[in-house]
C-alpha cells in the first residue's frame, strides 16, 4: 500500500472516527480509516453487561495508568481504553447522557462559534436513533441506536423514591427540556446488544469508500512545511505510508491524539525537544487542559439479591440468567448494571445541576471483580470540575504510553463538591424506601462522619470516571489547539475531531458529546470540501 493515495486519512475508529469517516464515505469520498486495535468478534462487547469483564482485558483495552496524582495520595489511576474497532465506546458502559445546554454555550462564549446548544442539537439529532421515537430533543433513523434499559430494577425504583423523598423530581429523559432530577439511564444499545458508532456507522454504501485497516498503529502524521500531507504507520507486514489528497483527520481520543501530534514534531517545543522528537509546529496547548470526572462511591451490602454481585457469586443464577439473555436479548444481561441517576446541586450558589449520583447494582474492587456478598454503591460524580491536567509524551516512541496526569482535587471548590455529592448519596441510602433495601454502609462506614474525614475518604478511594476531554482544546487563544472549524491551528490539511476538543467537560457521559462532535465534524469537513 505504499504510496497509495486517498481524499481523507481518518486516524482511529472510535466513537468519532467512525462517524466521520462513515460520513465522507457515504459522501462518496475516498477514506483510509487506520485503527490500532483489532476486530470486535470478543462476544463480551456486545453483551451489555459483559463490559465488566473487558475493564482490564489486554486484548481489546490499552489498560492506561495515570501518574502518581499528587492530591490523591499518589495514587495511580487505571485508565481503560479500547484497543478494538469502536475504540472505548466497544467497551464502555454505554451510557446516552449528552450534557446540558448551557455546556455548549459556553463553549460558543469562549469562541467556539457554531458550537452553542442550537449549534450541536441538530447533530446530536441526525445520529440518532431513539427508541422513543422523534420530537423536540430527539432523532429517529440516524446511525446510532438510544434505547430503554430493557427492564426496571428493585432497587433501582427504591434509589428513585427516595431521591423523591428528598426534594428530588423524577426525570424521565436527562437529554429532554432539562438534566435535574432522578430516573433510568438510556444506552447506546439496540435489542439487547451494544451498539458502537462502528455498528452503526460502518455499513452499506459508506463501506464501498473505506479502506478499513485494523491493527494498524500509526507513528507519525507527514508534514510537508505547514501542511499535513499523509501518515506513517506499522503492521505486522512492517512500515506503510499513505497520502490525504484533501486531509488527515485526527480522531484518537483525548490520550492518543495529543500523543500523535507530539510524536509528529506539534506541541510544546521545549517538551519535544526533552523527549527526543524535532519540533516542526511549536504549539503550546497540545497535550494541556486534560479534564475528567472524579467519582466517589459508598458502598453497601444489600438485603435484596439481585444485584450483578449475586450473578457472579451463584453460577447457576448467573448461568440462567445468561441463558435468558442468549435466548431472549432480557434480563440482567442485557442492561449495564448502572440503572439510575439523580443530578442534583452540589450548594446553593451551583446555578444548574453539577453532581451526578449513580445507583450501581454492584459491589466491587478496582479491577471491578465482585465482592463475595449481595452488594451496591451508590457513586457521587462531580461533573464540573476545575482541576486540569495534561497529556505528555515521555519517549520518541509511537507505542510507549504517555504521562497521563489529571489533578484531580487540586481545587478546593471541587474537594467541597465531591464531599457534598457523598453526603447525598448517604442521604439517599439511609432514606426510605432505599434504606429498607439495605443492611449496612461497607464504606466510608458509620465512623466517618465528618469533612475532614471524608476529604481524606475520598484521596484514599476517589477515582477517575474514565471520561477524558480536552486535551486538544478547540478555541482561538494561545492555549488552543483547533479553531472551530476543527483545523489545527498555523497547520492545513490536518483536523482532530473527537472529545480531545472540549473546552470544558460536559455536565455527563461523554460517549453522547463525542459522537456529536465526530457527526458534526464530518459535516464541516464536507462543507469545506465542497467550498
Amino acid at each position: 500500500m505504499n504510496g497509495q493515495e486517498f481524499d481523507f486519512i481518518v486516524i482511529g475508529a472510535g466513537s468519532a472516527g467512525c462517524a466521520v469517516a462513515g460520513r465522507l464515505g457515504e459522501a462518496g469520498l475516498s477514506v483510509l480509516l487506520l485503527e490500532a486495535g483489532g476486530q470486535d468478534r470478543n462476544p463480551l462487547i456486545h453483551i451489555p453487561l459483559g463490559y465488566s469483564m473487558l475493564y482490564a482485558n489486554p486484548t481489546v483495552n490499552w489498560c492506561y495508568e495515570s501518574e502518581p496524582e499528587p492530591h490523591l495520595n499518589g495514587r495511580k489511576l487505571f485508565q481503560p481504553r479500547g484497543k478494538v474497532l469502536g475504540g472505548t465506546g466497544a467497551i464502555n458502559g454505554m451510557i446516552y447522557m449528552r450534557g446540558q445546554p448551557e455546556d455548549f454555550d459556553g463553549w460558543e462564549a469562549e469562541g467556539c462559534t457554531g458550537w452553542g446548544w442550537d449549534g450541536v442539537l441538530p447533530f446530536f439529532k441526525s445520529c440518532e436513533d431513539q427508541e422513543r421515537g422523534a420530537d423536540d430533543f430527539h432523532g429517529t433513523g440516524g446511525p446510532v441506536s438510544v434505547s430503554d434499559l430493557r427492564a426496571t430494577h428493585r432497587l433501582g425504583e427504591a434509589f428513585h423514591a427516595a431521591s423523591e423523598a428528598l426534594g428530588v423530581p423524577r426525570n424521565n429523559d436527562f437529554n429532554g427540556a432539562q438534566q435535574e432530577g432522578t430516573g433510568y439511564v438510556q444506552t447506546t444499545t439496540r435489542n439487547g446488544r451494544r451498539w458502537s458508532t462502528a455498528s452503526g456507522y460502518l455499513r452499506g454504501s459508506a463501506m464501498k469508500r473505506i479502506d478499513l485497516k485494523l491493527n494498524s498503529h500509526v507513528e507519525s502524521i507527514v508534514l510537508d512545511e505547514k501542511r499535513a500531507t499523509g501518515v506513517i504507520w506499522t503492521d505486522k507486514a512492517g512500515r506503510h505510508d499513505a497520502r490525504a489528497l484533501r486531509e488527515v483527520i485526527l480522531c484518537g481520543g483525548a490520550f492518543n491524539s495529543p500523543q500523535l501530534l507530539q510524536l509528529s514534531g506539534i506541541g510544546p517545543g521545549a517538551l519535544l525537544q526533552a523527549a527526543g522528537v524535532k519540533v516542526r509546529h511549536d504549539l503550546p496547548g497540545v497535550g494541556e487542559n486534560l479534564q475528567d470526572h472524579f467519582g466517589i462511591g459508598a458502598e453497601y451490602r444489600s438485603k435484596v439479591k439481585s444485584t450483578v454481585n449475586d450473578l457472579y457469586n451463584n453460577k447457576i443464577k448467573g448461568g440462567w440468567q445468561l441463558l435468558r439473555y442468549l435466548l431472549f436479548r432480557t434480563g440482567p444481561f442485557a442492561d449495564n448494571g448502572n440503572y439510575s441517576n439523580t443530578f442534583i446541586r452540589s450548594g446553593p450558589d451551583i446555578d444548574r445541576p453539577d453532581m451526578m449520583v449513580t445507583f450501581m447494582a454492584w459491589c466491587t474492587n478496582e479491577e471491578l471483580k465482585p465482592y463475595p456478598f449481595s452488594g451496591v454503591t451508590i457513586l457521587a460524580e462531580h461533573m464540573r470540575p476545575e482541576s486540569k491536567g495534561h497529556v505528555r509524551i515521555k519517549t520518541p516512541h509511537p507505542k510507549d504510553q504517555p504521562a497521563i496526569q489529571f489533578n484531580f482535587f487540586a481545587s478546593e471548590a471541587d474537594r467541597r463538591a465531591a464531599i457534598s455529592g457523598l453526603k447525598f448519596g448517604r442521604k439517599i441510602a439511609s432514606t426510605v424506601p432505599m434504606a429498607n433495601c439495605l443492611e449496612y454502609e461497607i464504606s466510608p462506614g458509620k465512623d466517618v462522619q465528618s469533612d475532614d474525614e471524608l476529604i481524606e475518604y475520598c484521596r484514599a478511594s476517589g477515582l477517575s470516571l474514565l471520561h477524558p476531554v480536552g486535551s486538544c482544546k478547540m478555541g482561538v487563544g494561545a492555549d488552543a489547539v483547533v479553531d472551530p472549524r476543527l483545523r489545527v491551528h498555523g497547520l492545513g490539511g490536518l483536523r482532530v475531531v473527537d472529545a480531545s476538543i472540549m473546552p470544558r467537560i460536559v455536565t455527563g457521559n461523554t460517549n453522547a458529546a463525542s459522537i456529536m462532535i465526530g457527526e458534526k465534524g464530518a459535516a464541516i469537513i464536507l462543507e469545506d470540501t465542497d467550498g
